[in-house]
């Protein structure tokens, strides 16, 4: 796991907080320096799976005085080195303690809702983006052509704010949840109006290939979907790169997306109705998976009063998704016995 620096700016003398947080090797090393009367500046290094746990004890220690900041860096490289002895004597430690939070190492709970925040922007970048992955799809469907498909994919921002309305819930915050399902309705209109548009004024051939096949969903469908929550949750909280991960959630989105818009536009409500029920449960694997993801990784707010806020939040969640997963999956099933 990569290593995190904190800085940190505190009105009183942290020596002894610190010290336990050595003894309990929840972090390499500190540096403390006395910068004024009533001001203390300590830089921290810690491995990343370990800064959440330094940020909540400082935020509990520190939190109510107004000088108080904490601010975190991602670490390139640092020497010297950690030596061979200490990682097994820290492995031996981790094997005796019961797992506090979550099945697999992540980084911090500040450090996701800052990366996930930054995924549902509605700038002019973002507006220009779904518009021209949405053109490039819809060309690409229409030439029957997967590689202008795939191309699509690597520009369609889908993954962002699908993961952060998970993230939210995980968390019970519903000012993030509230945006970020502002800004997946946005990039979902904005994806349906340009597609809708090339069906109604372009008389083309929409009986390609690559069209039909999205008209319809099964169980590979599901599975992919799934995956794909999954994944884009778990590479988000590992700090790993989500482009290709982005690939494969918008995969599952944006051809059933642009399908579905462009059927509708010459007038195919059957072909439309098969391509939107696809996409409709895409959308509910996704984020189902990833809700599922996100709290197996123990993923949850600080104190214990909102933690129970976000629990009640991520079961009503849950149920939700599962019985509109489950109607979507009886749409399926008659639609295709009739």
């Amino acid at each position: 796991m990569a290593e995190r620096l904190i800085e940190v700016f505190s009105g009183s003398d942290p020596e002894k907080d610190l010290e336990e947080m050595l003894e309990e090797k929840s972090m390499i090393g500190y540096w403390t320096i006395k910068t004024s009367e009533t001001l203390w500046q300590t830089k921290i290094l810690a491995l990343a799976e370990n800064s959440e746990k330094i940020l909540d004890s400082l935020e509990q220690r520190f939190g109510q005085n107004d000088s108080f900041r904490a601010i975190l860096f991602q670490v390139e490289a640092s020497l010297p080195r950690a030596k061979e002895k200490e990682k097994e004597e820290e492995k031996e430690q981790e094997q005796e303690k019961k797992p506090e939070r979550g099945i697999f190492k992540r980084i911090s709970r500040e450090e996701l809702y800052h990366d996930i925040s930054e995924m549902i922007s509605n700038d002019a970048v973002d507006i220009t983006m779904i518009i021209l992955s949405t053109i490039v799809a819809t060309i690409g469907l229409l030439r029957d052509s997967p590689a202008i498909i795939i191309g699509a994919m690597v520009i369609a921002p889908m993954l962002g704010p699908n993961v952060a309305q998970s993230f939210a819930t995980t968390l019970g915050d519903f000012s993030l949840l509230a945006k970020s399902v502002r800004t997946n309705l946005i990039r979902i209109g904005l994806g349906f109006a340009f597609a809708f548009a090339f069906g109604l004024f372009l008389n083309l051939d929409y009986s390609t290939h690559e069209i039909t096949s999205r008209t319809v969903a099964n169980i590979g469908d599901i599975v992919l979907a799934f995956s794909s929550g999954t994944a884009a949750a778990l590479s988000i909280t590992s700090g790993v790169s989500t482009s290709l991960i982005g690939v494969m959630v918008a995969v599952s989105l944006m051809p059933p997306l642009a399908t579905a818009g462009m059927l509708l536009g010459i007038g195919n409500v059957a072909g439309f109705s098969g391509a939107i029920l696809l996409f409709f449960v895409n959308i509910v694997c996704i984020n189902l998976a990833s809700i599922i993801t996100f709290r197996l990784q123990g993923i949850e707010p600080r104190s214990w009063w909102e933690a129970n806020k976000a629990g009640k939040a991520v079961r009503v969640t849950i149920i939700g998704w599962l019985v509109v997963l489950g109607l979507l999956a009886l749409s399926l099933f008659l639609s295709k016995a009739l």
